[in-house]
């Protein structure tokens, strides 16, 4: 009768803890290549050995962190190279969903793309920048979500996590706001016409705009 709370509680420490140090690894709290040491997290979130380790291990599964057997848990380096890398990813398995959400006979999902873009552009004025990522994010899902492959939509969920603390601490102007506006209902024409080829060109130009803009505000480490 009592398990239930009790795996809520876990939950919510195992949340809080992996939230915490994800932030920590992007802002710069931990250097490159420090090493992670399992009494000092214990002290720092107050809370047993277990959450930290499950938070670990969702890190190490996001890439911002690697476990190497008898040596620990290592802080990666989150440079340009990196970031470079994760969205390079990005755009190769979310151009695979794309194509699987065209290949959809019934186009009855794309009138919820296209509620999930009017949220966005009513954001934008408000400039609240959490918000707009989040509706950034349920924008993409719906037709990453439709192409009806658990895998490679799992892969982009996991660096969602990612982007949205990089963009949430390193911030977004106004004309990438509308840059992105933009870009997003000339991909929904695309999709109601079923234009694949369209759609696949101007994804691959959203994303690699989206690189650009972010690589722009993360400094370059000297050598």
């Amino acid at each position: 009768m009592n398990s239930a709370p009790m795996n809520s509680l876990s939950n919510t420490i195992y949340r809080r803890v992996t939230d915490s140090l994800r932030i920590a690894i992007v802002t710069g709290d931990f250097e490159p290549g420090q090493r992670l040491i399992m009494s000092d997290l214990i002290n720092r979130f107050g809370t047993s050995q277990m959450p930290i380790r499950e938070a670990l291990q969702q890190l190490q599964g996001e890439g911002l962190i690697t476990i190497i057997p008898h040596r620990g848990a290592h802080v990666r380096s989150i440079d340009r190279k990196f970031v470079s890398n994760i969205y390079d990813l990005r755009i190769a398995v979310e151009a695979l969903l794309i194509r699987k959400a065209c290949e959809q006979k019934n186009l009855g999902w794309v009138g919820e793309l296209e509620r999930t873009q009017d949220i966005y552009d009513s954001l934008i004025e408000k400039g609240k920048i959490p918000d707009l990522i989040e509706a950034n994010h349920s924008f993409h899902a719906v037709h990453n979500k439709i192409a009806d492959n658990e895998e490679a939509f799992n892969t982009i969920e996991r660096t969602n996590t990612l982007m949205t603390v990089l963009r949430t601490t390193h911030g977004i102007n106004k004309k990438r706001l509308l840059q992105i506006s933009a870009e997003h209902h000339d991909m929904i024409n695309c999709f109601e016409n079923q234009d694949v080829k369209g759609i696949l060109a101007i994804h691959a130009n959203h994303c690699e705009n989206a690189k650009s803009s972010m690589l722009l505000l993360i400094p370059e480490v000297a050598e």
